[in-house]
């Protein structure tokens, strides 16, 4: 059963529906993230089996550097898992976030 969430460029945890997605890196590029004084300049991934962007913070780039190696080049054409990560500390609270799995897609 499909989950509610608002349209977006960016790809939302509740649209994951709790299930593990593959995913091959198509592109990547910086975008300005945020509202407000809260905007900053972020990597996102693009991928070939959606048009919605993948913002990458900081720990979801450590694990594909650990896959892929640090060079955003080489990960075009690589395989990652996306999954929904329900107790993510994030200002002081537990949310639900998207992480990458720490192994490479089968």
């Amino acid at each position: 059963m499909p989950k509610f969430s608002t349209e977006g460029k960016f790809l939302k945890h509740q649209e994951l529906d709790g299930k593990d997605w593959v995913f091959t890196i198509k592109s990547f590029k910086k975008e300005n993230l945020g509202k407000g004084d809260e905007q900053e300049m972020k990597w996102c991934l693009y991928f070939e089996e959606m048009e919605k962007g993948f913002a990458l913070n900081a720990t979801n780039g450590k694990v594909i550097c650990e896959l892929y190696g640090d060079e955003m080049d080489d990960w075009v054409g690589k395989r990652i898992t996306l999954y929904e990560k329900d107790d993510v500390e994030f200002g002081g609270k537990l949310v639900s976030a998207i992480r990458v799995r720490r192994k490479v897609p089968a």
